[in-house]
């Protein structure tokens, strides 16, 4: 019976299951494995400039495909393997499937300190640090058990809650041989059906809906990792349920569909934000109403005048910040289609004053933002560069992947960027400056025949801008804007507000006031790429257009104007002192 490397087998495992994409970075403990997938199987491998760039590569690649087979990252030891920690977490609190193949020492010398051994408190420990961060973290201690370590760690990483896994892989063991028939069949093994609701939650859920006269479904993620796209169109429609949607669910409904509020929260639109203080049902589904989209749990008045269903295929978020009239643990497709199904066995409310009353603040909005949205100034404001930016995008391509950073652009972009498609990506959990460069090149091939634009702050840009390089020597073609002011914007405007002066914002060089940054069109081209600066707002479209048809990375440098104060459309104070107490709806 043929013999091959334990490495050999796990790759050629994952590619019999559909496995597209390795992302990687080669460092002495992975080498078997690098090698296994570049030369024994038809898998194509991207090499990183940085392991957490490949981590975020993957994640994108899940948030647009939503879908297995996902992409498999493999890391080296000791630095390489400690730097993917941030990009991980980020994956983990996103709920974006992947799995990380990672390096380790040979066996024989573990707890000796071998070279870059996390030892000092057992053999190493290193997978010790990413338990909170990960849905499982093991290391292969057998050869005769790795492929059902990995196979394992695959199931966990797509059923339920998406999540990450890591799989540590010691040298040793990635060279010894085991028989070639011990490769399971992976799909046979993680197969799961998802999660259904329970059918008297849902009646109960119906009736509360049916009766009511101002409902209003509220969305996230769980709509894109359920691929409920349709089946949240199909019940908004039928039962004239209008949607919003907070940030990480954005897309989950095309924003131009008349019952589209459009974000919530922070940054969301202010008819969103008026209904979720108006409305008396809430439907939750695949949401965790967090801080962001809730303006610190401002807005909705539960409990109180609002009764809320909440749909959640993780009982954990379930009540977790506001207890619910009905608590169903569902995938959110069955779970939406299981609530269909027994509303169509109910008289619904008259809910045409509650249309109409939405959409003349949607109306009041949107003429409200008008002059932000069109606005001539120079520099230029984020509300502009989003809103024309978005347009054109529509025009060209409305299946275009777009990601769009933290910091302001976390301000602007859920209200001022229009989604047309569902392969919009923010992370607006777990901020990790600069993951959205990375993020971009995952989201291309995973939608390769439509165009790639991100939107990414200067701060972030200078965080792991290196990542054009991998664009460049992927050959994908991809936009990014940069917002650049010189400084860290949000956090500048807002400490300024809190203690009247700022610290590290600025960028500059000692001695001098005058602000500075790098020339974003020289980093580019230095890097294969190619772009253009904006200073004024007439310059803009063409150079957007310009980067939609370029065939290399396209980097557009755009003068914003740092003093401009951020969109505020639900303002709120963090709590800066530990005897405050109060998280009160506004009504009480």
């Amino acid at each position: 019976m043929p013999r091959v490397r334990v490495a050999t087998a796990i790759a050629k495992m994952l590619e019999n299951a559909g496995t597209e994409y390795c992302f990687g970075y080669n460092g002495h403990g992975n080498w078997a494995l690098l090698d296994s997938f570049v030369h024994e199987t038809s898998v194509r491998t991207v090499a990183a400039r940085s392991e957490d760039h490949a981590v975020h590569m993957a994640d994108c690649y899940w948030r647009i495909k939503r879908a297995p087979p996902m992409a498999v990252v493999t890391t080296s030891v000791g630095p390489g393997n400690a730097n993917i920690t941030p990009a991980v977490a980020m994956a983990f609190f996103e709920s974006s499937a992947l799995l990380v193949l990672a390096g380790g020492g040979a066996t024989q010398w573990q707890e000796r300190g071998g070279i870059e051994e996390f030892y000092r408190y057992g053999p190493d420990e290193w997978i010790q640090s990413l338990k909170v961060m990960t849905k499982k973290v093991v290391m292969v201690n057998r050869p005769d058990t790795a492929l059902e370590t990995v196979l394992r760690a695959y199931k966990t990483a797509i059923s339920g809650r998406p999540g990450p896994v890591v799989v540590q892989i010691p040298f040793d063991i990635q060279h010894t041989e085991i028989d070639l028939a011990d490769i399971p069949d992976l799909g046979s093994w993680t197969t799961i059906s998802r999660p259904g609701p329970d059918p008297a939650a849902i009646a109960r859920a119906a009736d509360l809906i049916s009766a009511s006269s101002r409902p209003l479904l509220s969305v996230s993620s769980g709509i894109h990792n359920a691929r409920a796209w349709d089946a949240l169109q199909a019940v908004a429609e039928e039962f004239t349920i209008p949607v919003e949607t907070a940030v990480p669910g954005k897309g989950a409904i095309p924003e131009r569909h008349p019952l589209s509020l459009g974000c919530v929260g922070r940054g969301g639109t202010g008819q969103a934000n008026q209904a979720a203080r108006d409305c008396d049902v809430l439907i939750g589904v695949g949401t965790r109403f967090g801080d962001i989209d809730t303006g610190a749990w401002t807005l909705h008045d539960i409990p109180g005048a609002t009764r809320l269903v909440h749909m959640d295929v993780d009982s954990e978020e379930i009540a977790r910040v506001y207890p619910t009239d009905v608590g169903i643990v569902t995938d959110a497709r069955l779970g939406l289609e299981a609530l269909a199904a027994a509303l169509r066995t109910r008289t619904q409310a008259d809910r045409t004053p509650w249309i109409a009353h939405l959409d003349s603040l949607r109306t009041a909005w949107l003429a409200e933002v008008e002059p932000m949205r069109r606005s001539d100034a120079a520099p230029l404001g984020y509300a502009r560069v989003f809103a024309e930016t978005s347009d054109i995008i529509q025009e060209h391509d409305p299946l275009t992947s777009i990601v769009f950073d933290t910091g302001h652009a976390l301000s602007y972009g859920p209200g001022f960027l229009e989604a047309s498609s569902h392969f919009v990506i923010h992370s607006s959990f777990f901020h990790r400056m600069g993951w959205s460069i990375p993020g971009l090149i995952g989201a291309k091939l995973a939608n390769p025949d439509h165009p790639a634009v991100g939107f990414v702050g200067d701060g972030s840009f200078m965080m792991t801008g290196s990542a054009v390089a991998t664009a460049f020597e992927q050959r994908l073609p991809m936009t990014f804007i940069v917002f650049n002011n010189g400084t860290l914007q949000i956090e500048r405007e807002l400490m300024q507000k809190q203690y009247g002066r700022v610290a590290l914002t600025d960028y500059g060089r000692i001695g001098d006031d005058t602000p500075w940054s790098p020339d974003y069109v020289a980093w580019a081209r230095a890097l294969g790429g190619d772009g253009a600066r904006v200073d004024r707002p007439g310059q803009l479209g063409a150079a957007v257009r310009a980067g939609l048809a370029a065939d290399v990375p396209f980097v557009i440098d755009v003068a914003i104007d740092a003093d401009a104060p951020g969109y505020r459309p639900l303002p709120y104070k963090y709590p800066s002192d530990f005897a405050e107490r109060g998280l009160a709806h506004p009504a009480t």
